[in-house]
């Protein structure tokens, strides 16, 4: 994947004999690549549920977990932000017979600020999060289906399918819990990538 050879010079020339240098020298170069064993009896289909897999690994577990901890202040920020917005609005409720009409007017139009700064930082916070959580997947996902496609040619699995989504969105009606290998490739994963453990803090720290 990731040669021009000079049989065309050795035709013109009419030099047969060179061809079969030609050739043994590109097969040299290039061995072919062995062919898929056949499949000589039914097809044997396993299951499972990638995205499940990805998360409950213990490197998706701490890629989670330092996610979530990335995106906390975000968090607390918004939290914040919708506090002072409903604040805002009960104040204008609850002085609705005694405020100003001007009062009344310039309140209205600050609650209108920030519930529209508020949705505005609500929504970037939740697409960068989504961004990122597709980043972690991908990293683990991505090593993950070496160790898919590994367990499943050491099984005689003809096929993989994932459930991950629920129907519609999958094309999958049914299919045999027994021939769901989730728990086996997120243990399989964990040994061929295993997490260091957390260093172990000094005594009197929280």
């Amino acid at each position: 994947m990731k040669f021009r050879s000079s049989l065309i010079v050795g035709l013109v020339v009419g030099c047969l004999c060179a061809l079969p240098l030609t050739r043994t020298a590109a097969a040299q170069a290039k061995p072919a690549a062995p062919a898929p064993p056949a499949v000589t009896g039914p097809s044997k289909i396993a299951i499972i549920n990638i995205q499940e897999a990805i998360s409950t690994t213990q490197e998706g577990k701490k890629l989670t977990d330092q996610l979530n901890a990335r995106f906390a202040p975000r968090t607390t920020e918004i939290q914040n932000d919708q506090k002072q917005l409903a604040g805002l609005q009960k104040q204008l409720a609850d002085g609705g017979n005694t405020m100003s009409q001007q009062a009344k007017d310039e309140l209205s139009s600050e609650i209108q600020t920030k519930q529209r700064d508020y949705q505005q930082a609500a929504q970037n916070a939740q697409s960068d999060y989504q961004n990122a959580q597709a980043d972690m997947m991908n990293t683990v996902g991505t090593k993950m289906m070496a160790v898919l496609k590994s367990y499943a040619v050491q099984h005689g699995y003809t096929a993989v399918i994932d459930v991950s989504l629920p129907w519609p969105q999958s094309t999958v009606l049914y299919y045999n819990p027994g021939t769901e290998i989730t728990a086996e490739i997120v243990k399989l994963y964990d040994q061929a990538h295993p997490v260091a453990a957390a260093p172990a803090k000094p005594a009197g720290q929280q």
